[in-house]
């Protein structure tokens, strides 16, 4: 279990978490190991631009929301 599988399943039990992701698919946006705070949220209350823990098969990401569909409850 990784650093973003371990923040997430603590995010998903309610909890805001401080970490230090490494990686550079943020670039620009973030570097490598910047300091995050995750929290849970309202899914209506994303937006465009935010940046979200997601889970895709089994592998956690920290992605960049581009859109949002809440009638089919998609980012």
């Amino acid at each position: 279990m990784g650093a973003l599988d371990a923040a997430a399943g603590r995010v998903a039990g309610g909890a805001t978490v401080a970490f230090r992701p490494s990686g550079s698919s943020m670039v620009p946006l973030t570097r490598s190991r910047p300091h995050m705070v995750v929290a849970p949220v309202d899914p209506s209350k994303l937006e465009v631009g935010g940046i979200v823990l997601a889970r895709v098969a089994e592998t956690v990401y920290l992605h960049l929301v581009s859109s949002v569909d809440l009638a089919r409850k998609r980012v």
